[in-house]
């Protein structure tokens, strides 16, 4: 196992998806999957090499499920005081204006997340529970807030507002946030480095379909959809 790890968290709705992943090569050291929180019975699923672990028990909350998933790793492995953790990223949903990139989670930035609860009222509770148990179990590492929201934060006016009254749109933050900007955000990066190679075009569509949403269409070009 390599001697530094990054800790990846996806706290989400009903869910928590996590990797330890090396940042040399970008490879998973173990991975799962939290499954069914809230329902009468959970579901999780670690996976460490080559042994698969699963187990079926009440997850009531995503606090227990953290705690369940720092459980496994001190149970089945890899031990995390032994893994090196550089630090502890967190998918984050809505970013609101606030943010355009990835932000150090102090107190000041978790407050922040749960000031925007509203606009994202299923995801950034979820994701403030997962940031908070982890912050709590593992106080010694940096915490850092990745959203989903950062990749579209410089959305001219003329895309990003609605059709409504300024102070209606003003007094309730309504405005097109975008989704799914770090999936975009890949995905637009690579069709760049493919395309490089083989034309001189800059212009790509990226196609992000989302549970239960319908899909979300963001054409791009470079790695912005507005640039």
């Amino acid at each position: 196992m390599s001697s530094s790890s990054v800790l990846v968290i996806n706290s989400g709705s009903s869910s928590i998806k996590y990797q330890l992943v090396d940042p040399e090569t970008g490879d998973a050291i173990a991975k799962g999957l939290v499954e069914r929180i809230g329902d009468p019975m959970g579901f999780i699923k670690h996976v460490y090499g080559d042994a698969v672990t699963e187990q079926e028990l009440p997850v009531p909350d995503h606090t227990v499920g953290m705690r369940e998933v720092l459980r496994l790793f001190d149970t089945e492995g890899p031990s995390l005081a032994e893994a090196g953790i550089l630090a502890v990223g967190h998918r984050v949903v809505q970013g609101g204006r606030y943010f355009d990139g990835p932000a150090l989670i102090t107190d000041e930035v978790r407050n922040l997340i749960e000031e925007l609860c509203p606009l994202a009222p299923l995801h950034n509770p979820a994701h403030l529970k997962g940031i908070d148990v982890a912050r709590e179990l593992m106080p010694d590492v940096p915490h850092v807030a990745v959203f989903d929201t950062a990749f579209f934060q410089q959305l001219p006016a003329r895309s990003a507002l609605y059709a409504l009254e300024t102070e209606t749109a003003e007094k309730y933050s309504v405005r097109r946030y975008g989704a799914h900007g770090t999936s975009h955000q890949f995905v637009s990066r690579r069709s760049r480095s493919w395309k490089a190679a083989t034309t001189s075009s800059r212009s790509s569509c990226t196609w992000e379909t989302a549970r239960p949403c319908p899909p979300s269409r963001t054409a791009s070009r470079s790695t912005r959809p507005w640039a």
